[in-house]
């Protein structure tokens, strides 16, 4: 990071659409850019919000709530920066478990690249299957340099968030 970044809020809601999260990418670089974030972190933190957005469109519950929208928002604050999607979630306690498992998996790790190699095994292990990688929250881990998490709202939406705590924001 080159200086400290400039304090800020970026937030956009949009329906449940891959090319409207593929198309929030420019949107996304050109806020965290013009907060004075560098182009590495830049890229990173831009892909964690594409990945969580894609996650989104993926588990959330568009059944129970087809009208509802994905909010995302990025925060970039004095000594972080958080991306947060929301989506719609059912009610189900086993999906919850299995997300806090891949969760707590990533942390299991001494870093996230050892998480990221050990994921990569597993799947080329498995072959050409269309089952989940479980590559995206690892990436965000890895790639992003992020602290992954979640909550449920008590809206019952689901919040996966990313943080970043770059060296230099410690003034």
């Amino acid at each position: 990071m080159q200086s400290t970044p400039t304090p800020g809020l970026f937030t956009r809601e949009i329906p449940c659409d891959w090319d409207l999260a593929a198309k929030l990418w420019n949107e996304c670089a050109s806020f965290l850019a013009g907060h004075g974030l560098g182009k590495d972190e830049v890229y990173a933190l831009t892909m964690a919000a594409s990945e969580l957005l894609e996650n989104a469109v993926k588990y959330g519950d568009w059944e129970r709530a087809p009208k509802d929208l994905i909010a995302l928002s990025i925060e970039v604050a004095p000594r972080n920066v958080i991306v947060e999607v929301q989506c719609p979630t059912a009610d189900d306690v086993r999906a919850l478990r299995k997300l806090d498992e891949q969760v707590q998996w990533i942390r299991g790790f001494q870093s996230p690249f050892e998480a990221y190699v050990e994921r990569l095994k597993l799947v080329s292990a498995r072959g050409h299957d269309l089952g989940e990688s479980g590559l995206g929250l690892i990436r965000i881990a890895y790639e992003g340099r992020c602290v992954v998490d979640f909550y449920v709202t008590s809206e019952n939406r689901l919040a996966m968030s990313a943080v970043y705590r770059p060296q230099g924001m410690y003034g």
